[in-house]
């Protein structure tokens, strides 16, 4: 017994005539016959009786045509699911993203992602860059936002996302925190407060960058491997820190935020996707599909 036997008799119950039947299912009519002759046989019961005025199911066909029905309806579902399975919009899609895009950048792409998919399971963790690439080098995340470039990528695929502005936070009591904006020059002489360049190698790369070219290497006195244990140290007065501007959303007692400008430009960082290119997911390849069309991609 298989679902073409079961369309079959159902289309013959329904029409209450093999020559009807016949036509809908577009077969010639003595084939049905045959089919629906096995079918019985294989249920051990008559399911029809046919007489000269047509077809008319028996008590057991009554019962059966219901099961059948059913049976047809759980197989299309079934069907669907896979289809759905196989174009991204159910499964499970591991996440993880460096904690500042977590203030901006991932609320705005999960919204998007999810009123497309919203049947997809999401799995989401903060962490490093560094430690991102680690867990996607091993198979254990499926997509990471992350912060280019990226050292030891062995085979994994990075695209920008958007571009991300820098911004200054100093103590409260810093001689600065009056202005609402500073000239990344006039920071030559400051002590610094960063992040550890072994775990997010791009982000530092891009600061040490900027104040390369005006003219001098930033002095760091401290490093944290968080953003929010950064401001900690801003605001307990070690120093001032070059932060995600997604940061001035995090409320810091005795922390001051203010724009930074190299000349006449604001200072910006990259946001990335890595991802293995021969991952299978079919949610990853939905999730990329989004980001790319995604107003995320502007930055502000």
């Amino acid at each position: 017994m298989d679902l073409r036997q079961l369309r079959q008799f159902v289309a013959v119950a329904e029409e209450r005539s093999f020559r009807r039947a016949a036509e809908r299912l577009h077969v010639s009519q003595p084939p049905l016959s045959v089919a629906v002759q096995r079918l019985e046989d294989d249920v051990g019961a008559r399911l029809l009786d046919r007489d000269r005025q047509g077809v008319r199911l028996t008590p057991a066909g009554e019962a059966f045509l219901l099961e059948a029905r059913r049976t047809l309806a759980h197989a299309q579902v079934a069907v669907e699911i896979a289809q759905r399975a196989a174009s991204g919009k159910l499964g499970t899609l591991r996440l993880s993203f460096v904690p500042s895009a977590g203030l901006n950048v991932l609320p705005q792409l999960l919204r998007a992602f999810r009123r497309t998919h919203p049947d997809v399971k999401l799995i989401l963790s903060g962490d490093t860059t560094a430690a991102q690439m680690a867990a996607l080098a091993q198979g254990s995340t499926d997509l990471g936002i992350v912060v280019p470039p990226l050292n030891e990528a062995r085979g994994l695929k990075m695209e920008v996302l958007r571009q991300e502005e820098l911004v200054l936070a100093v103590p409260l009591e810093h001689a600065l925190a009056g202005q609402e904006r500073v000239q990344l020059k006039d920071l030559a002489q400051e002590d610094f407060v960063g992040f550890p360049t072994k775990e997010g190698p791009g982000f530092e790369s891009a600061v040490m960058a900027a104040c390369q070219e005006c003219g001098f290497i930033p002095r760091f006195v401290q490093t944290a491997s968080q953003m929010q244990a950064i401001l900690a140290l801003v605001a307990a007065g070690l120093g001032v820190a070059l932060v995600p501007q997604a940061l001035c959303a995090v409320h810091m007692d005795g922390v001051r935020f203010l724009r930074v400008r190299k000349r006449q430009a604001a200072l910006r960082y990259a946001l990335g996707l890595a991802y293995s290119p021969d991952n299978p997911n079919p949610a990853l390849a939905a999730f990329l599909g989004v980001a790319r069309r995604s107003e995320v991609r502007v930055g502000r």
